[in-house]
């Protein structure tokens, strides 16, 4: 049987970037040509589960009993032709007739379900857009070929890395790993899919690249003054040696000039030192620190050394309240104000994402306004229906 730490794994494993990484690979080796990131799959459907999880994961999941079967089989939208239940955005074995009616968990299954009808509405589009003016063998033949090859991508690319993900050695482990958090690799499957055919639909909806005037970059610098300052960060590497790691003060003081003597008489490179003498945490990697601002050290004997003494140059031996250090500035930048034709680069690629966004964001409005939907919360989903006239 798995431990339950060993199951909670699924939460951060199968709703990541692997899935849809495994799809790009496929159809781009060389990298998604449009550039753009990809969104994490699912639809937050397990938030509410993340609130009540310290309690249900200490055990195993037994089955779920009718009652809960029942609640989780409550139809909450008609998206297309496509009924989405309550088991669809929460674990069936999971959900009760009395939490359909808390208000608390109807926040999170609204939320869920606004986020899923969108992306339901995006898919059927790309999936219809495959078969317009077909007869309807050959739209019957399109779907299932969609879905076949979906399906070997997901078997042959998409598992596997998953199983890997969760440091499990078998599929079987992780199929039981996903029963017991109330759901299943067909399901898993089902949101694959979908979410392979929304981005789809969203490449092809979205071609246009947008543009950017100069005038448009000058005002973003003029409105953002606090984004262009840089503060001033250093680059350093540093050895230890800290007090716990020895046996008195003078132990440790004794090393630490050790230390001192072998790169500064000796002339060994001080990452050989770090790497084979020093104690501080970053020894390993043979004590360097990639930039580091004013107010990020824990020490302030530290932070003062590397912003004052010469670049390239030992320091004397430095006290804190873990131990003896000895640092050496790489490099070091004052505070400065990016000018506006350093800043453009930046600048350019905010305004991108930001269009780019809003382009999306437009056409999955477009799109979601030409499905007919039925909901139980109409007033989440502007044009929708109240799905009490089709129940």
């Amino acid at each position: 049987m798995l431990r339950s730490h060993t199951a909670r794994r699924i939460k951060a494993t199968w709703v990541n970037l692997t899935m849809l990484g495994a799809w790009v690979a496929l159809c781009w080796p060389n990298g998604d040509p449009t550039g753009r990131e990809w969104p994490a799959l699912g639809c937050g459907a397990i938030a509410w589960g993340q609130v009540q999880q310290a309690s249900s994961n200490d055990s195993q999941s037994p089955g779920p009993t009718a009652g809960e079967m029942f609640a989780a089989s409550h139809v909450v939208a008609v998206v297309g032709e496509e009924r989405v239940l309550v088991g669809d955005l929460y674990p069936a074995d999971r959900v009760t007739i009395e939490m359909l009616n808390n208000p608390e968990f109807q926040m999170h299954l609204r939320k869920s379900l606004k986020m899923s009808i969108q992306q339901k509405c995006l898919a059927q589009h790309f999936v219809n857009s495959q078969t317009t003016g077909k007869t309807k063998k050959e739209r019957d033949d399109v779907r299932a070929k969609m879905m076949a090859k979906t399906a070997e991508i997901f078997h042959t690319k998409v598992l596997p890395e998953q199983v890997k993900k969760a440091k499990l050695e078998t599929e079987a482990e992780f199929v039981q790993m996903l029963e017991e958090q109330g759901t299943s690799l067909a399901s898993m499957m089902r949101s694959f899919a979908e979410q392979v055919w929304a981005d789809q639909a969203l490449r092809e909806g979205v071609k246009e690249k947008p543009t950017i005037e100069l005038e448009e970059l000058r005002d973003y610098y003029d409105q953002h003054p606090d984004q262009w300052q840089r503060p001033s960060r250093v680059k350093f590497r540093i050895m230890t040696a800290n007090f716990n790691k020895y046996p008195n003060r003078d132990a440790a003081y004794q090393a630490i000039v050790e230390m001192w003597n072998q790169v500064y008489y000796g002339g060994a490179p001080f990452e050989a030192v770090a790497k084979k003498l020093s104690t501080g945490f970053s020894a390993d990697e043979g004590g360097n620190f990639d930039w580091t601002r004013r107010g990020v050290l824990k020490s302030a004997q530290i932070e003062q050394a590397i912003f004052t003494i010469p670049i390239r140059a030992l320091s004397q031996v430095i006290e804190d309240t873990d131990g003896f250090h000895v640092v050496e500035v790489l490099e070091r930048q004052d505070a400065y104000e990016m000018t506006f034709p350093q800043a453009q680069g930046e600048i350019r690629e905010s305004i991108l994402k930001t269009k780019r966004n809003n382009m999306e964001n437009d056409y999955r409005k477009k799109i979601q306004e030409l499905t007919p939907i039925w909901t139980r919360w109409p007033q989440d989903i502007p044009g929708s229906r109240d799905i009490s006239e089709l129940l």
